[in-house]
């Protein structure tokens, strides 16, 4: 056995027990009791100990959850987007660090994350939605303690975040997009062209961003989405799909013209600034080469104003791929093709998110069917 009991003073027993060492630290780590009896209750104890440290009980290190969370935050670059990270990092400096920060992760307990989480909602006014965020961030930190070895359970599991209630999708409806592209259309026809391109497709702000002349199929009336632009501070950085995943979505005749009609523009902006439009260029672009995509920022920051231009302040620049994702389907068209061209990781995400409206367009087939059928009874 890694451990040991003396007697201290009559009936005062000292018990130790060797855990290791600090992964941290590299230290030697010891876990010890004081025993008020008899040898034997200082033996029961002993036992009790090497036992718990034997299945990762009594693991523990000295270091802090800002030193968990730098190491951790290390991995997170590698496998999830800049702007993940970014988020993260706001979120631990602003919210979790001044709380938890100095805390050594073993010291951690459900009871202090529950009082974090009041805290931010009532002293800072954070929506339960962001303290959701902060309590993600900090269970998957701990969670990392865990598989390293610095602690044998993660408290966050006990903690208790808020509910956040699901908010209903309220896709604008086919006069309030076509307002909305008029009134675009107007004011810049390429931002008309923007806007058009996403509620046909129902591609998100950063993919359409992303878009290259050499995704577009016009032979075969299709484009390719790939990759998309995010913003991490100032900087605009390329990356997958939110899925990972590439798509490829079909077009209808008009919204190949607008594509069309895209090109026209971008090509004689070319020649007159004699740059030259190769096949990485840009779709949406500042610069004559197409060589920088627009910012999602700029994109948002335009809709905002065209959207209290035409008396819309509600609608989102989002709300036009779910206008995309409800339209294609009350027209019937199979969960499986919305979902592909949405580019939802799976047919379960549709069947979710559009839960209401999968059930009003299940209704509306059996009206259909039902109305086929001879009345009997």
């Amino acid at each position: 056995m890694r451990g040991g009991l003396r007697e201290r003073s009559p009936g005062v027993w000292e018990v130790r027990v060797e855990a290791g060492r600090d992964p941290v630290t590299g230290r030697r780590r010891q876990v010890s009791r004081t025993v008020r009896g008899g040898k034997r209750d200082a033996q029961k104890v002993l036992n009790r100990l090497a036992a718990e440290t034997d299945t990762g009980a009594n693991v523990g290190t000295s270091a802090t959850f800002d030193d968990l969370a730098g190491r951790w935050l290390t991995l997170c670059e590698r496998d999830l987007s800049p702007t993940t990270v970014h988020r993260y990092r706001i979120l631990l400096r602003n919210h979790i660090a001044p709380a938890l920060g100095s805390v050594a992760v073993h010291r951690i307990q459900p009871v202090q994350l529950d009082a974090l989480y009041g805290g931010l909602m009532v002293d800072k006014g954070l929506s339960p939605a962001t303290v959701r965020q902060v309590h993600a961030i900090i269970r998957r930190a701990l969670q990392q303690a865990v598989r390293w070895g610095w602690i044998a359970t993660n408290p966050a599991a006990n903690a208790t975040p808020p509910r956040v209630p699901k908010p209903d999708v309220a896709p604008p409806d086919v006069e309030q997009v076509a307002a909305l592209l008029a009134a675009a259309t107007d004011a810049s026809p390429e931002f008309g062209r923007f806007l058009h391109l996403a509620a046909a497709t129902g591609a998100r702000r950063g993919e359409l961003c992303a878009l290259r002349w050499r995704d577009v199929d016009a032979e075969n009336s299709a484009v390719v989405i790939s990759r998309a632009i995010v913003e991490v501070g100032q900087r605009l950085t390329e990356k997958d799909t939110k899925t990972h995943a590439a798509r490829r979505i079909a077009l209808d005749p008009g919204t190949l013209a607008v594509l069309v009609a895209q090109r026209a523009e971008v090509d004689d902006r070319a020649a007159q600034a004699d740059a030259t439009l190769g096949p990485e260029a840009f779709v949406f672009s500042r610069e004559p080469d197409g060589s920088a995509p627009w910012a999602p920022g700029y994109v948002t920051g335009q809709f905002q104003r065209l959207r209290k231009s035409v008396g819309l302040p509600q609608v989102r620049l989002h709300d036009l791929r779910y206008f995309a994702a409800t339209r294609l389907i009350a027209a019937g068209v199979p969960v499986r093709t919305v979902s592909g061209r949405l580019g939802h990781a799976n047919a379960a995400t549709t069947l979710t998110v559009y839960a209401h409206f999968l059930e009003a367009s299940d209704q509306a087939a059996a009206d259909v069917v039902g109305s086929l059928l001879p009345t009997t009874g």
